[in-house]
């Protein structure tokens, strides 16, 4: 994973797949901006609303470099190729792919409790200036239990329709372990973490909670952020993104 700078706005990026990169770092002299939405809007309404944000905060839609979505339950593993299809296609509207790549960091969960109606924006980060000393920020990527993140389809599941305790490491070691590997690829580590997200929707804690805890050292310090949701795809069981940010907003 060699980080690579994104020509449109201050951030490097983690090279990952056609929907989403596996995350996004501020250029030194630039900060990145956390901002949650009141209300989620449907996804295309929701690309919109950045644009509005943005240009209210002085900065081009190209300042964005990553995107929450919510959808309204898991996909198929079809489904979801389809979806991301639609999705990146958006984002070559705006100008914001490097070549082939996808530089903008993603997360897609299907919230167990009120879902959407349909797939929309729950939260995004744009990037912005800012003094040249100040802290680094960043946003990791949501990565499931798959144990290759590009190899989209049920083999690739981790411990698929098992389990238990050993079930459960398992699936934490091994979205730590991506979480790990964007980080290093982005010179951060756990304890650089200001907020770290778990989705699942079953109760992981009780079964391997020290696993996730154990890795993750002084990030706990910081607490941790569990949704109740499912990962995007059918059979994934646990998912998790982390970041670092000076300004969260909700707007």
């Amino acid at each position: 994973m060699n980080l690579r700078p994104s020509p449109h706005a201050p951030f490097s990026y983690v090279p990952g797949i056609d929907p989403y990169s596996g995350g996004v770092i501020a250029a030194p002299g630039a900060e990145i901006v956390h901002v949650t939405l009141v209300e989620a809007l449907p996804w295309r309404l929701g690309f919109e609303r950045i644009e509005q944000i943005t240009s209210a905060e002085g900065v081009e839609r190209t300042a964005l470099c990553a995107v929450e979505l919510r959808c309204p339950q898991p996909h198929s593993f079809d489904g979801f190729i389809g979806f991301n299809r639609e999705y990146r296609a958006i984002l070559s509207e705006w100008g914001l792919l490097v070549g082939d790549d996808n530089p903008i960091a993603r997360t897609n969960v299907a919230p167990v409790h009120e879902p959407p109606d349909e797939t929309s924006l729950h939260a995004f980060s744009y990037v912005r200036s800012a003094p040249a000393d100040g802290p680094v920020s960043f946003v990791v990527a949501g990565a499931g239990d798959l144990m290759d993140q590009s190899d989209l389809q049920p083999s690739s599941i981790v411990a698929d329709g098992a389990d238990g305790p050993e079930t459960w490491r398992l699936r934490i070691e091994q979205v730590c372990r991506e979480m790990e590997e964007r980080m290093s690829s982005m010179g951060v580590e756990w304890k650089d973490c200001s907020t770290v997200d778990v989705y699942c929707a079953h109760d992981w804690f009780s079964q391997a909670g020290a696993t996730l805890t154990g890795r993750i050292g002084s990030a706990v310090r910081a607490g941790l952020r569990w949704y109740i949701a499912h990962p995007p795809i059918e059979g994934l069981s646990f998912e998790m993104d982390v970041r670092r940010v000076s300004i969260e907003k909700i707007l």
